[in-house]
């Protein structure tokens, strides 16, 4: 039996001749996999995180900067790293007098050589990547070189449990969809 009398089409339509919001709304749809969420980090949840950095003379490197809700709250000084191109092209965009780094962040913490402060948005739940991205951060917190990391999850569940002395939810930030696990971490 065929359907051609309903006229559907048989795979994802091509939105590029389509406006701009029809275009991120199909971005942010197929992007739900490759950030391990609905949407990106809401105001809310990104004010969280960067409280939860406090005042620190220490540099701050934030991971996984995604479109830059946290980004925009962090001190000027701060430097993001994302690695998807459009998300990079876009935080350049908006954060032009910011350092931005289009590169991976386990990459970048096998570099580190001064204690940092760690902010990370990388999602730990369903990123084939994260054992070692965990692996990274523990062998920089064991050399000194990440006295706090701040992050967030999904489920309450401690992604970096075991990595360093000191680690506790911090809280839920129920205005993000889905709600997120605030979690601090120190030496």
């Amino acid at each position: 039996m065929t359907f051609d009398f309903i006229n559907y089409p048989p795979a994802i339509p091509d939105l590029s001749s389509r406006p701009t919001a029809a275009m991120r709304i199909a971005g942010l749809l197929s992007s739900c996999a490759a950030i391990g969420a609905v949407c990106e980090s809401s105001r809310w949840l990104a004010r969280r995180m960067a409280q939860a950095a406090g005042q620190t003379a220490a540099p701050i490197v934030e991971l996984g900067a995604g479109y830059g809700s946290v980004t925009g709250l962090l001190p000027e000084a701060s430097v993001s790293i994302e690695r998807d191109a459009k998300r990079y092209a876009h935080l350049k965009t908006v954060f032009p007098e910011r350092t931005i780094l289009n590169s991976c962040a386990i990459e970048f913490l096998n570099e580190l050589q001064r204690p940092t402060v760690v902010i990370s948005s990388i999602p730990s739940v369903n990123n084939p990547e994260f054992a070692a991205l965990r692996a990274s951060v523990g062998r920089v917190a064991k050399a000194g070189l990440v006295p706090t990391l701040i992050t967030y999850t999904y489920f309450p569940v401690n992604p970096f449990a075991g990595v360093f002395p000191k680690s506790e939810m911090i809280g839920c930030e129920v205005f993000n969809l889905p709600p997120a696990f605030v979690w601090r971490y120190s030496c």
